[in-house]
C-alpha cells in the first residue's frame, strides 16, 4: 500500500486496529541523517514487546500493576520514497492474544 503522509498511514492502521479490536502505537522512527525528517515509522499493536521489571530494592514500595504488554508481533512498517510517497515495507497481522469485539462489529 501507498499513502500520501505518514500521518495518513497512522490514520490508516489506527481505523484497521479499532475494527480489528486492539490499539496501537508508535514503536519506532527512522530520521534521516541529512535533514532529520522521519523516513521510516514502525506502528504495533499496543502489546507489542514486554514490560521491563524494574524491581527496586529498599524502602520504595513496588506497585503491581497489570501487565499490558505480551510480546504482539502485530505491526506496520512504512518507509518513506524518493518521491515523497510512504510505503508499507513490511505487516504482520498475527495477534498472541485475544482482541476486543466492539459492539459496532457485531450484527
Amino acid at each position: 500500500m501507498v499513502f500520501e503522509s505518514e500521518n495518513a498511514a497512522r490514520v490508516f492502521y489506527d481505523e484497521y486496529a479499532k475494527q480489528e479490536g486492539f490499539l496501537t502505537r508508535i514503536v519506532s522512527s527512522r530520521k534521516s541523517e541529512h535533514d532529520g525528517t522521519i523516513i521510516s515509522r514502525r506502528l504495533a499493536c499496543n502489546k507489542e514487546g514486554f514490560n521491563l521489571s524494574s524491581q527496586k530494592t529498599g524502602q520504595v514500595k513496588i506497585r503491581k500493576r497489570e501487565r499490558k504488554r505480551e510480546g504482539c508481533m502485530a505491526m506496520i512498517l512504512v518507509k518513506r520514497e524518493k518521491l515523497g510517497k510512504w510505503v508499507v515495507t513490511k505487516f504482520t497481522r498475527e495477534h498472541n492474544h485475544p482482541l476486543v469485539i466492539s459492539s459496532k462489529k457485531v450484527d
